[in-house]
């Protein structure tokens, strides 16, 4: 009996298993399952290109509308092709407002980070680690992220990289983590805190370094 969506994930790889019925034990299972044939990629298919280069990636049901009244959803991008996962978590201390007025910035130097480190960044899945802005202050990260993250193990299930680079703090994500042993998981600062804080570089540059060996 599989103990978690990756273990699925990987027998549905499995060309042995081909032509197998395959039953679903519960709602989340059924699900899943439905996401993982539907998602460009895993059968082998190419999906639709973007003018950037770079394939759209599933969504995951990111868009669930559990917090109700929200801003700014945030879909995925990237095939993840080379078995590497970024999750963005931006300083909660900076505003929507800010995230916004940082985003281009953030970016570029986001892209600049792995082509340091020779990764390709359109061959990435980059995700969020809460999914959407609040349109209310009141509605703390905290209580959006219980909503997040289902979303998000789905995404590593499916995915299974071999490592996730968190930008922003990891501490929210210790029980993925824990039921994704597997994965190498490295955590530096987000593009925003490194460009307000440029001593932070260095630690970040040498993080990456790590993450670099472990992709091989």
């Amino acid at each position: 009996m599989y103990t978690d969506y990756s273990d699925i994930a990987k027998a549905l790889r499995d060309g042995r298993r081909s032509g197998r019925i395959v039953i679903c034990r519960g709602e989340d299972e059924r699900v899943f399952l439905k996401e993982f044939i539907s998602s460009p990629g895993t059968i082998g298919e190419q999906g639709p290109q973007c003018a950037a280069g770079e394939r759209p990636a599933r969504t995951d049901g990111a868009v669930c509308g559990k917090c109700g009244n929200v801003r700014d959803r945030k879909k995925p991008v990237g095939s993840g092709e080379n078995g590497v996962v970024i999750i963005l978590n931006p300083p909660s201390m900076v505003s929507g407002m800010e995230r916004r007025k940082y985003r281009e910035e953030a970016t570029d130097l986001m892209k600049k980070m792995m082509a340091a480190i020779d990764i390709d960044i359109q061959k990435c899945y980059i995700t969020s680690l809460i999914k959407c802005d609040p349109a209310e202050p009141t509605m703390s990260p905290g209580g959006m992220f219980k909503n997040c993250e289902p979303i998000l193990e789905r995404e590593i299930a499916r995915l299974a990289p071999r490592v996730v680079i968190v930008m922003g703090d990891m501490r929210p994500l210790k029980r993925i983590r824990d039921r994704h042993a597997a994965v190498s998981w490295f955590a530096v600062d987000h593009p925003i805190a490194l460009i307000n804080n440029p001593d932070l570089k260095r630690g970040a540059w040498n993080t990456l370094k790590l993450a670099r060996e472990s992709i091989g």
